[in-house]
């Protein structure tokens, strides 16, 4: 329903819409901060896990080695076998070592106890039998082993090793599964929040429309009563040129409050993504320990695919923003009479764009006899620097780009042709080439669809027209008329 039907000023719609907006971003930047803690707190807890899963197979793998390498010597008498039996020593007491730092559940501490005792016994056990046998004592070496001992030792070690792992796997498991749970509630939370913003934003720009599309009945009404109500005329203009400045400050206000909340949204999805691709490269290094490949496939595709979905509807929304704003502020600017030479005009366009031809291999010819004019150079700029940029931006793949640029002058006005020799413009297509938010053929560039929307307005502001021919497949030609001279009153007219 238009706010008018509500009995509603454009202030007062305004006031309304941003109260609403700023109380819903309020309550999703809330919701989107305490399942952002929430996920990243449970993070946390899963790599401790996993680095206590770590430290006690690395304990007992250990352990392992050394006892191996230990059987070894004391069999076939080789030093070589006294290598693995180092390694595994010094692995077991470092794994040792990192569980005391990590462990942290009771259960765990009281196992703990009982795998340093172990482990102390073991290793004293393997290194008495090895330094038997280095003093030529093998068989009495090989007595201790026999006394099984060594085995009642390492027996005791797995029971509590499995243990502790087994409890590990458990909190992982449950961890992971928890994660997914505030994942899910996060991306739904913050998809509807991007949902009510696009709707704020649609009803914003229908408000616009709406009271645009009255304000220009009312100016075709006041014309036809032009002859006879000359005064009446004048003191209309005036009210209508306030109600027009009235909307464009509607959309400023709007576009603006809106981007600030919209920055917080991006920000939390940032320390989102962050957290989340931490901890999918955790879960990629550590793949062949994980026992629930489900719980791997959403910490290493489904969460950061979700966050990606997030932070492309946010940057979308960002662009529509920045366009209100963009033709606000070029609503509100007055132009200015100058020479202005279009060579210079066309060279400092391809000068930022020098980069991309470079890249495309793209030639650009340009007439070394470009007319002048006496017209706005912002605007000029504005204009060659758009149409320039498309003719760059979608030239064909594969085939080197050629962009011409030529002008004459005849009768008081300019006329300036932009050709390429890029994808083209389809027939259906051309007719909506100029409007506002629309993009012609496959949408595979970057771009809010406002260039050369920008362009028309600026061109019609400036007293001229603009108009293309194109053939897909082949190029594309832009012409731009202009008058020699601006005219005093253009200045004062706003883009269509």
């Amino acid at each position: 329903m238009p706010t008018s039907a509500l009995g509603l000023s454009y202030v007062q719609s305004t006031i309304l819409l941003i109260a609403a907006g700023t109380v819903l971003l309020f309550m999703l930047v809330v919701a989107s901060f305490k399942l952002s803690s929430e996920a990243s707190n449970k993070t946390e807890a899963i790599s401790v896990e996993r680095l206590v899963r770590m430290a006690t197979r690395q304990a007992q793998i250990g352990l392992i080695d050394a006892e191996t390498g230990q059987r070894g010597y004391l069999l076939t008498g080789d030093e070589a076998y006294l290598k693995p039996y180092t390694d595994g020593e010094r692995s077991a007491r470092e794994g040792l070592a990192a569980m005391r730092e990590r462990i942290t559940h009771p259960d765990d501490i009281k196992r703990l106890a009982d795998i340093e005792n172990y482990i102390d016994d073991k290793l004293e056990e393997l290194k008495t039998t090895v330094e038997l046998t280095k003093t030529g004592r093998r068989d009495e070496a090989i007595a201790i082993m026999q006394t099984d001992r060594g085995r009642d030792y390492m027996n005791e070690l797995r029971a509590d090793f499995d243990a502790i792992t087994a409890r590990s796997d458990s909190a992982i498991g449950e961890g992971l599964e928890s994660l997914d749970k505030s994942a899910g509630r996060l991306s739904m939370t913050t998809a509807f929040g991007s949902m009510m913003l696009v709707s704020f934003a649609a009803l914003a720009f229908y408000i616009v429309a709406n009271n645009t599309g009255k304000l220009i009945s009312a100016q075709e009404s006041l014309r036809e009563l032009t002859n006879d109500l000359e005064d009446r005329v004048k003191d209309r203009t005036q009210s209508l040129t306030e109600a027009n400045e009235e909307i464009q400050r509607f959309a400023y206000i709007v576009s603006h409050d809106l981007r600030a909340p919209l920055v917080n949204i991006m920000g939390f999805t940032s320390e989102l993504e962050s957290a989340s691709g931490k901890l999918a490269g955790y879960f990629s290094k550590t793949a062949q320990d994980i026992d629930e490949p489900a719980a791997a496939q959403i910490a290493m595709e489904d969460i950061p695919e979700s966050v990606g979905f997030i932070r492309a509807s946010s940057v979308k929304m960002d662009g529509l923003i920045g366009a209100i704003l963009k033709l606000s502020r070029e609503g509100r600017r007055e132009f200015k009479r100058e020479r202005v030479q279009f060579d210079e005009v066309v060279q400092t366009a391809l000068a930022s764009l020098q980069h991309q031809l470079d890249e495309t291999s793209s030639t650009v010819d340009v007439d070394p006899e470009l007319p002048s004019v006496v017209s706005d150079k912002i605007a000029l700029e504005q204009i060659v620097g758009n149409i320039l940029d498309n003719a760059v931006k979608y030239l064909m793949p594969g085939r080197p780009g050629k962009i011409t640029v030529t002008g004459e002058e005849s009768g008081g006005r300019v006329k300036l042709r932009i050709a390429d020799n890029g994808r083209g413009v389809a027939e259906n297509d051309l007719k909506r080439i100029f409007d506002l938010f629309r993009r012609a053929g496959r949408p595979d560039r970057p771009g809010e669809g406002i260039g050369l929307a920008h362009v028309r307005s600026l061109v019609r502001a400036l007293g001229g027209d603009v108009t293309v021919q194109s053939k897909l497949g082949e190029g594309t030609t832009f012409t731009i008329d202009l008058p020699k001279k601006i005219a005093v009153r253009a200045n004062k007219e706003q883009p269509a």
